[in-house]
């Protein structure tokens, strides 16, 4: 295996959601250069290569041991960090110095993420669902297998659930015109069978000036949606989040909890 990646790394840029990130403190992006999906609220086609530094191992290794200074906390995110096939290797560095994982993924990749669980590499294990069926998946991730983001995906979700060293986070994102009452109630049905996760609404706002992409909502709207949902299905009161604007990326105090 070729000791090389392509990896951006952003430190401090995400705020924690969970009381088990350490210390409370900021979390590094570190997005991997490639994905398997082309989503229609993600502007992840039109980032350019040199945004992707070349790492090594041994680079990558040095870099860690500086944001260790800063925060504890490591997003691995993308992309589709499973795609990458030192993503293993990033991780166990990452635990030698006792920092803590986040694994955001697309859950497309069971198998991967399985094996990663099975030796302890991941403390928090984000999975986004990009529709609240087979088809609306695949045409929101504009890819034809339906297998890859609805099968994989509710196997991704058990695989973490099953697992008690994990935190699971399922990850829906709010876009205009596809996103009403109607679809959380949907929504609950579907996690139904997942007790023990939290759901992670993100508002779609950082593709809003892309022509032709799906665009969010206003913040009291979207507020308003997601309190009468946790009124309807008090089994999500605790366990629901939102994330309404970009700040709610930075600031932890703009992360709003049901």
């Amino acid at each position: 295996m070729e000791n090389k990646f392509k990896i951006y790394i952003c430190p401090v840029y995400f705020a924690p959601i969970l009381s088990e990130f350490k210390d409370n403190k900021p979390v590094h992006c570190l997005a991997y250069s490639k994905c398997n999906y082309r989503c229609d609220f993600c502007d992840f086609d039109t980032r350019t290569v040199e945004r992707y530094p070349e790492f090594t191992l041994e680079t990558f290794e040095q870099t860690v041991w500086k944001l260790l200074r800063v925060s504890k906390n490591f997003k691995f995110t993308g992309g589709e960090p499973t795609l990458n096939p030192l993503l293993p290797e990033l991780l166990r560095i990452v635990k030698i110095y006792g920092a803590m994982t986040y694994l955001d993924t697309n859950g497309s990749r069971p198998d991967k993420i399985k094996d990663l669980l099975d030796e302890n590499l991941v403390d928090i294990l984000g999975i986004s669902l990009k529709g609240l069926s087979a088809d609306e998946a695949a045409n929101t991730a504009r890819i034809t297998n339906t297998k890859l983001c609805w099968d994989n995906v509710f196997e991704s979700i058990r695989l973490g659930c099953e697992n008690n060293n994990v935190r699971v986070i399922l990850t829906y994102v709010a876009c205009d015109g596809h996103f009403n009452d109607d679809s959380l109630d949907l929504l609950a049905d579907k996690l139904s069978a997942f007790p023990n996760v939290t759901l992670k609404i993100n508002n779609c706002y950082n593709v809003e000036l892309i022509k032709g992409r799906r665009k969010g909502f206003v913040k009291d709207e979207i507020y308003d949606m997601v309190e009468r949902f946790v009124e309807r299905h008090p089994e999500f009161k605790g366990r629901t989040v939102l994330f309404s604007d970009h700040d709610s990326c930075v600031d932890q105090n703009k992360i709003i909890t049901f």
